[in-house]
C-alpha cells in the first residue's frame, strides 16, 4: 500500500468518504483527501442511497470530484466525524477468525466453559477448541447475527459502559459498507460487485450478559447492543483502492498498550461469502454494514475488561483511526430492574 498520511490515516492517492458535522451543527456527506482536505459532496450525494445505491457510477463521479474540486476552508480536524451511514442494518460475522474463536471458547465465562473437561488446562482446552474451529466451523457456513443502528456511534465518541455487567470487551473489525442492488441468492463471485468500500468497526459486548439457562438456546445477543457499543468510521475507503485485503492490519490499543494486532484477511469466510449468505436470508440495503469478525486478542484473553477512565484506539491500514474515552453510564439516578441474567453452570 502507498505511504500513509499522518493526518487522516488514508493512503496517498486515495480518498475517504465521511459524514461530518460542522461547527454550526450541519451534517453532510464529504469526500476527504489525504492531508485532511474536505469536499462537501452533499449536492450530488445527499444521502446514502444516492451515494451507495449505484456504486460504479458514484465512484466514477467521486474520482472526478477528488481530482478537480476545491476544499472547504475547514479541514477534517475542525469537524466532528459521525458514523459513515445512517441507520444501517448491521450484519455481524460470528467466530470468523480461527484463533479468536478458539480464544473466546477457551477464556470466556458462562456457557463457553460447559465443554471444559475436569482439570483441563487452558492450553489443552484451547487446542481442542482450535481443532473444533478448524475442522467443523470452516466446513460449515457463515454465521450472522444482527446489531441495531441504535448502538452505533462515530469514531471519536465516548464508549459508555452500562450499569449491568462488568466484562465489557472489545472486538476491532474490518467492516464492509454494502452497495445497493445485491441480488437475492447471489453467488460469492457476484457479491463482490456489491462491496462499496471498507471502514473500521468495533463490535463490543458485555460478556457476562451472554449466558442464560432460563431459555433453551442459552445465549442472549442483546449483550452486544448497548448504546455506543458499535463504533464505526471514520472513513469509507472505496474498494477500488484496496487491491489486496492482505495488506490490511487491524490494531487495537487500550491505554496505549496493544491488545489486537492481526492481518485483516485471516478469515474463515470472506466478505463475498458472507454477502452471498446474507442474500439468501434477508434484504440487504445500500449503506448497510457487515462487520467481518474480530481477530485474536480480546479482553477475555488478556484478562482485562474496559473500565471507566480507559482509552481505546483502533487502526486499520489505510482506513484511518478511532479514539475513544471510556466512561461510566450516568443513569440519572435510575437502576436496572432485571440486571444480570440467570445462569446455573452444569455440574461437571
Amino acid at each position: 500500500m502507498s505511504e500513509i498520511d499522518s493526518v487522516t490515516g488514508l493512503a496517498e492517492g486515495t480518498f475517504g468518504l465521511a459524514r461530518l458535522r460542522n461547527g454550526d451543527g450541519r451534517s453532510f456527506n464529504a469526500l476527504v483527501r489525504p492531508g485532511g482536505d474536505v469536499v462537501d459532496i452533499s449536492g450530488q450525494f445527499p444521502d446514502q442511497d444516492a451515494l451507495y445505491g449505484d456504486w460504479p457510477r458514484s465512484f466514477d463521479e467521486l474520482e472526478l470530484v477528488s481530482a478537480r474540486a476545491g476544499a472547504l476552508g475547514a479541514p477534517i480536524t475542525e469537524h466532528h466525524v459521525l458514523p459513515p451511514t445512517v441507520r444501517p442494518q448491521i450484519f455481524c460475522a460470528g467466530s470468523n477468525y480461527r484463533q479468536h474463536a478458539a480464544e473466546m471458547y477457551t477464556f470466556n465465562e458462562g456457557n463457553y466453559q460447559e465443554s471444559r473437561r475436569a482439570g483441563e488446562s487452558d492450553e489443552d482446552f484451547y487446542q481442542r477448541n482450535l481443532a473444533f474451529v478448524t475442522e467443523k466451523r470452516a466446513k460449515g457456513m457463515p454465521f450472522i447475527w444482527m446489531a441495531t443502528h441504535g448502538s452505533q456511534v462515530g469514531p471519536v465518541d465516548d464508549i459508555v459502559l452500562p450499569l449491568v455487567g462488568a466484562n465489557h470487551d472489545w472486538e476491532a473489525e474490518l467492516t464492509v459498507v454494502i452497495a445497493g442492488g445485491l441480488p437475492r441468492y447471489a453467488t460469492p463471485e457476484e457479491a463482490g460487485d456489491y462491496i462499496a468500500g471498507y471502514t473500521i468497526g468495533n463490535d463490543m459486548h458485555t460478556g457476562d450478559l451472554y449466558s442464560r439457562t432460563d431459555i433453551k438456546w442459552n445465549a442472549d445477543w442483546i449483550a452486544k447492543q448497548s448504546p455506543t457499543f458499535k463504533q464505526v468510521g471514520p472513513f469509507v475507503v472505496p474498494k477500488q483502492f484496496i487491491e489486496d485485503r492482505g495488506g490490511l492490519v487491524i490494531q487495537l490499543d487500550v491505554n496505549g498498550q496493544t491488545k489486537q494486532d492481526w492481518p485483516a484477511n485471516d478469515m474463515i469466510f470472506s466478505p463475498e461469502e458472507y454477502l452471498a449468505y446474507a442474500s439468501e436470508r434477508l434484504p440487504v440495503l445500500a449503506g448497510d454494514l457487515l462487520m467481518m469478525g474480530s481477530p485474536p486478542g480480546n479482553g477475555a484473553f488478556h484478562g482485562h475488561f474496559l473500565q471507566d477512565g480507559d482509552t481505546v484506539d483502533i487502526r486499520i491500514t489505510g482506513l484511518g483511526s478511532q479514539h475513544h474515552r471510556v466512561v461510566a453510564e450516568d443513569a440519572d439516578g435510575r437502576a436496572p430492574f432485571f440486571g444480570l441474567p440467570p445462569y446455573e453452570p452444569t455440574a461437571s
